[in-house]
C-alpha cells in the first residue's frame, strides 16, 4: 500500500485536523520548532509506536478534548483480502472505502495514561440504513438470524461466508443510505479485515537527527546483531552438533554424579534427574562493532564520520526489511540527513533519495534546513511548515509557498552575469564544461558560427528541472526579461527516463528550447580513444549504462570529474563521431543542432 496523506489532530503543535499529502519523495521545510519532526514521529507512533512512543504529555495544549488522532489514507491497497477461511472479499464490497475510494485509517489515543493506547477506526462510506449498519460486527449466527428475519432465502447467499451473508443483507435492504463513519475495528469481523490489511500496511523506518551516534546505539547494534544471527544460521548444522556433545558430555557427568549420590542418599537420587533448563543462546555471545584500521571505535571517530556510518547501518537494516517483506511499501523517514555532513556527501544523499523514491516500492520522507539540499529537491515535493499562533499550517505547490521557502532557507539562484542575453539552464557544473568545450570544438571546426559565450548566453547548473533551484532562477529571468533554454540528461533506461521525456514535453509546449541527451548523460559520449586505455582493454560503454560510474572505477578517478577530465581532451571530429545518429537514413548531428537551436535565441 501506498500512503497519500496523514492527517494529525490534538498531536504536539498540531491542534486542528491537518492534512498533508505524501509523494513518493516528501520534504518538510521551515523554521525550528515549526512542527516537521512531529510528522515524521506521528507517523512513527501510527506505524510502530517503539521508536517513539505515544505519551500523555503530546496532547496538544489548547485540545478542547483529550483525543490524539493520527489519520493514514492509503491507494494501491489489495484487490482482495481473505477474512473468511479462503473466501476473499473486496474493501469495496465491504463498505470499507472512504468517499475517494481510499482506505482511511484513524487510530485516536486517549491521554488519559501516561502511555494511550491505540483505538483503530475504519473512516469509510458505510450503510447506515436500520438492520445494515452492524453487519461487520456480528457473529456468523447472528448475520444469519438478521437475514431470516428479513426474509432472505438461504440459496441467496452461503451459510458458511459471512460476507456473502452480508451482500445478501446488503442487497435485500435497497437504498442503503451510505455516509461516512468511524468503524471501529474491536470485535468479529472488523478485527479480522484489520489484522489482515496490518500485513500490507507500509513499514516505517524512521532515522532521527538527535542520535548519540555511538557504536552501541540500537539502529546500530541491531544490523550487527541481525549479522550475527545470519552468519550463526549458516552454521546451524554445526552448532547442532555442539550442542549435542556439549548435552551429551554434561548429562553424562550428572548421570555419573547421580550414580555416586545413590550411594549414600538412593531416596534422594532417585528423585532428581538431569535437564536443561533452556537452550543456549550464541548470539548473546558474540558482540560486533566497527573499527578504523587504526583500531579507534567508531564512537571515537568525528560527529560526520560517525554519522555518516550510521546513517549507512540505518539503509542497510531499512533495505533488509524491505527484502524481507517483498511486495510492501516501505517509507524511509530522515530528519534532517545532512547533519554534519560534507557539501559533496549532502549532494549524493539527496540523488540517493530521489533514487530510492523512484523504486516503485519506496517512499522517502525528510526534512531539511540547508540551502544547498532543498534548492535540489522537485517542487513537488516540498511542504513548509509554519507556526500560526497555537497551531500549525502545512502549505505546499504556489509560488507563494516556494518563495516562503526559498526566504526561509536563503535560497539563491546561481549567479548570472548583468550582461547575459540569456541563459541555457544544465543539470550540474560539469555539465558548463562539456557544453563550453563542445561548442569551442564545433566552432573552430567550422560547424558552428558563434560559442555561448560568443553571444553572452549564460550556461547556468540548477541541479535538474522542476526544483527549487530551477525555481529560483527561473524567477530571476523573468525579473531581468532574460530568454532561456534548458538542455536535461534523459535517464534512458532508468526509471526517471520517462519523467524527463514528459518534462521535456510541457516545457516544449510553452514554446521553451528544451532538449534531452539521445544517451543516458554526457558521460556516455566520452570518446574511448580520450580514456587512455591500456593495449587490448576490452572496456566499453553504452547508451544507457552508468558511464559515469563505469569510468570512474577503470580510470580510479571521482565521477564528479569525468568531464572536466576526459570530455576536455576530446577533439572536433571526436566529438562529431559520437554525436552523430541515423535519422530515416540520414546522418543527424546531436550537439551541433542542438547548439544551434539554443544559439538562435540572441540574434
Amino acid at each position: 500500500m501506498k500512503l497519500d496523506e496523514v492527517k494529525i489532530k490534538n498531536f504536539r503543535g498540531y491542534q486542528t485536523e491537518t492534512t498533508i499529502p505524501i509523494s513518493e519523495l516528501t520534504a518538510f521545510i521551515g523554521r525550528n520548532d515549526a512542527g516537521k519532526s512531529s510528522v515524521l514521529e506521528a507517523l512513527e507512533i501510527f506505524f510502530n509506536n517503539t521508536l517513539v512512543k505515544c505519551e500523555r504529555e503530546d496532547l496538544n495544549i489548547t485540545a478542547d478534548n483529550n483525543q490524539i488522532q493520527i489519520t493514514c489514507i492509503f491507494s494501491d491497497f489489495p484487490d482482495e483480502i481473505v477474512i473468511d477461511a479462503a473466501n476473499p472479499t473486496t474493501l469495496q464490497a465491504e463498505n470499507l472505502l472512504n468517499g475517494n475510494g481510499k482506505l482511511e485509517i484513524k487510530k485516536v489515543y486517549a491521554a488519559t495514561a501516561a502511555n494511550p493506547k491505540e483505538k483503530v477506526f475504519i473512516v469509510c462510506n458505510h450503510p447506515t440504513v436500520e438492520n445494515g449498519n452492524d453487519l461487520l460486527t456480528l457473529k456468523r449466527a447472528q448475520l444469519k438470524t438478521r437475514a431470516t428475519d428479513l426474509g432472505i432465502p438461504q440459496e441467496n447467499y452461503n451459510g458458511n461466508v459471512n460476507s456473502s451473508i452480508r451482500e445478501a443483507i446488503w442487497n435485500s435492504l435497497g437504498e442503503l443510505n451510505l455516509q461516512e463513519i468511524e468503524l471501529l475495528v474491536d470485535k468479529e469481523d472488523t478485527k479480522k479485515v484489520y489484522d489482515t490489511l496490518k500485513n500490507y500496511l507500509p513499514l516505517y523506518a524512521l532515522f532521527q537527527s538527535d542520535r548519540q551516534s555511538k557504536d552501541d546505539d540500537k539502529e546500530v547494534a541491531d544490523p550487527m546483531k541481525i549479522a550475527v544471527r545470519q552468519a550463526l544460521l549458516e552454521l546451524n548444522d554445526e552448532i547442532e552438533n555442539i550442542k549435542t556433545q556439549v548435552r551429551n558430555k554434561a548429562i553424562d557427568t550428572a548421570n555419573r554424579t547421580l550414580e555416586k549420590l545413590k550411594e549414600m542418599s538412593p531416596d534422594l537420587a532417585n528423585e532428581l534427574i538431569p535437564e536443561f533448563k533452556t537452550e543456549p543462546k550464541f548470539d548473546s555471545q558474540f558482540k560486533l562493532t566497527i573499527k578504523s584500521e587504526d583500531d579507534i571505535p567508531i564512537n571515537k571517530r568525528g560527529s560526520g564520520i560517525r554519522r555518516l556510518i550510521l546513517l549507512n547501518f540505518f539503509r542497510a537494516e531499512a533495505e533488509r526489511l524491505r527484502n524481507e517483506h517483498q511486495g510492501n511499501q516501505i517509507i524511509f523517514a530522515f530528519e534532517e540527513p545532512e547533519t554534519s555532513q560534507h557539501p559533496d556527501h549532502q549532494e549524493m544523499l539527496i540523488q540517493a533519495f530521489m533514487d530510492l523514491s523512484n523504486s516503485g516500492n519506496s517512499q522517502i520522507i525528510l526534512t531539511t534546513h540547508t540551502p544547498a539540499l532543498a534548492g535540489l529537491l522537485p517542487l513537488e515535493s516540498l511542504r513548509f511548515v509554519e507556526q500560526n499562533e497555537n497551531d500549525r499550517i502545512v502549505e505546499l505547490g504556489t509560488d507563494e509557498v516556494f518563495e516562503k521557502i526559498a526566504t526561509t532557507l536563503g535560497v539563491l539562484p546561481n549567479p548570472v552575469v548583468k550582461n547575459a542575453t540569456a541563459m541555457l539552464l544544465l543539470e550540474g557544473k560539469s555539465d558548463v564544461a562539456f557544453i563550453s568545450h563542445t561548442a569551442h570544438q564545433l566552432k573552430s571546426n567550422g560547424h558552428l558560427t558563434h560559442t555561448f559565450e560568443d553571444k553572452r548566453i549564460a550556461l547556468v547548473p540548477i541541479g535538474g528541472c522542476g526544483n527549487l533551484k530551477h525555481w529560483r532562477t527561473l524567477q530571476l529571468a523573468e525579473q531581468f526579461n532574460i530568454p532561456y533554454c534548458i538542455l536535461l540528461d534523459s535517464d534512458k533506461g532508468t526509471a526517471e527516463e520517462q519523467k524527463n521525456i514528459d518534462q521535456i514535453k510541457d516545457l516544449q509546449a510553452n514554446g521553451i528550447k528544451a532538449y534531452l541527451t539521445r544517451k543516458r548523460e554526457p558521460e556516455n559520449y566520452v570518446h574511448l580513444d580520450c580514456l587512455n586505455l591500456p593495449a587490448g582493454s576490452t572496456f566499453s560503454i553504452n547508451d544507457t549504462c552508468d558511464a559515469k560510474v563505469l569510468i570512474a572505477n577503470e580510470k580510479s578517478t571521482k565521477k564528479s570529474l569525468i568531464l572536466e577530465t576526459y570530455w576536455t581532451q576530446m577533439t572536433a571530429e571526436q566529438i562529431r563521431e559520437v554525436e552523430i545518429y541515423d535519422d530515416n537514413g540520414a546522418d543527424r548531428f546531436e550537439f551541433t543542432e542542438m547548439f544551434m537551436d539554443f544559439l538562435s535565441l540572441v540574434p
